[in-house]
């Protein structure tokens, strides 16, 4: 693999989305990433999604460019073949529950035995305690906690983001975080912890909009609508766009491009604060002006306004989109004749370390078990020895 991150080596313990999606990403930059599973309670996103073969489409998207070592940590013997692995690694990736990894033995303290260097990320829903820190935790949790679920309300009636939004932000945090270590671990030449809670991702993600009313300190504000008040779907003759005006320029080129000059002499509309304060008002009166346009007529009308505003696509229309196709975004990876698929390159573009454009089909599991510990110094007979006690899988 190429990439900014070649030749660093990552371990990744985690299942699901809110770890493997950052491994994956880091995958694409150019890491090593060894995906390490039990060889008979494997990740659950591998019976996620549509299913082809062995493996569901959640664990393909969320796996590729990564190698699969099939290792049973709960069995005795195991942990020999781990600290092997963390010997020569740069990072250590879980999401695991707090107290597995001291039941496992595989707390920072015991790594750095091994390691000096080595970088560890321990993903948590809540935290490592707390009043909610044993719970087992999926995505809807968060959202429940951190107020989103709250934020998306239909008539008082609470709803989730129909996306596993918080594991996927936690998974670019820890992404980031790692790269963050990395970067500090060449000045200082130390490795170090990081504990990363799905809750306090979710919170800082929240805060700059949606409890922006719950910024200021004591008294001199007043409260406001939610920036998100403002973004309803638009309805039209034929579909739906999105449209977003913010400022006073693009306020006055919405009232221009639907002919509605009028509101531009408004008080309540006439600035951008007067506005945010009657947003459900403002909404009413143009999203009745739309629906006299096509979506594509009004999307024609704000461009030439320099109004932003998009067509909103199905899910079946968005690989086929004009701008999307013209990005290349979504590639083709694949391994053989019988296994292919399609999913978004690598989003960032590096201009000196570009990532490999030819990404890593998702592994099956344990598909690089003997070639990951053959690197690692262990000899045939010894991984054959680790088979027969089901210690690892090998294919």
């Amino acid at each position: 693999m190429s990439g900014p991150l070649k030749g660093v080596k990552i371990i990744d313990l985690s299942t699901i989305v809110s770890g493997p999606l950052a491994g994956s990403l880091l995958g694409d930059q150019g890491a090593d990433v060894i995906k390490i599973e039990s060889p008979t309670r494997p990740d659950n996103a591998r019976f996620m999604g549509p299913i082809r073969g062995e493996n569901g489409a959640l664990f393909a998207a969320a796996n590729r460019s990564k190698r699969s070592l099939a290792l049973d940590l709960k069995k005795e013997g195991s942990s020999d073949v781990l600290f092997k692995l963390v010997e020569g690694a740069d990072v250590i990736l879980d999401n695991f529950r707090p107290g597995i990894l001291k039941k496992l033995g595989l707390e920072y303290e015991d790594l750095k035995k091994y390691n000096s260097q080595i970088i560890q990320l321990s993903i948590t829903g809540y935290g490592l305690d707390g009043p909610y820190s044993k719970r087992r935790v999926y995505d809807p949790l968060i959202q429940a906690t951190a107020g989103i679920a709250d934020t998306q309300s239909i008539e008082g009636a609470p709803k989730f983001v129909k996306t596993l939004m918080c594991d996927k932000i936690t998974s670019l945090t820890a992404a980031q975080s790692i790269t963050a270590a990395l970067y500090a671990r060449e000045k200082t030449k130390e490795g170090q912890k990081i504990n990363l809670s799905m809750l306090d991702t979710a919170l800082y993600f929240m805060w700059s909009d949606n409890m922006y009313n719950y910024t200021w300190k004591g008294d001199g504000w007043d409260p406001i609508p939610n920036i998100a008040d403002f973004y309803e779907p638009v309805k039209t003759k034929d579909g739906y766009i999105a449209l977003v005006a913010i400022n006073d320029v693009e306020f006055s080129g919405v009232c221009k491009a639907i002919g509605k000059e009028d509101l531009l002499t408004d008080e309540r509309f006439s600035t951008m604060q007067n506005r945010m304060k009657n947003a459900l008002e403002m909404q009413k009166i143009l999203l009745n002006s739309y629906t006299s346009f096509t979506s594509k007529e009004l999307v024609d009308r704000m461009d030439e306004n320099d109004v932003p505003s998009a067509i909103i696509n199905k899910l079946d229309e968005v690989i086929d989109d004009p701008q999307v196709t013209n990005n290349k975004t979504i590639i083709s990876i694949t391994k053989n004749e019988n296994d292919s698929m399609q999913s978004p390159r690598s989003p960032a573009q590096f201009s000196s370390t570009p990532c490999s454009v030819d990404h890593k089909y998702m592994p099956n599991l344990g598909e690089h078990s003997k070639e990951v510990l053959l690197e690692c110094g262990f000899s045939d007979d010894q991984i054959n020895d680790l088979a027969d006690k089901k210690i690892i899988a090998v294919r």
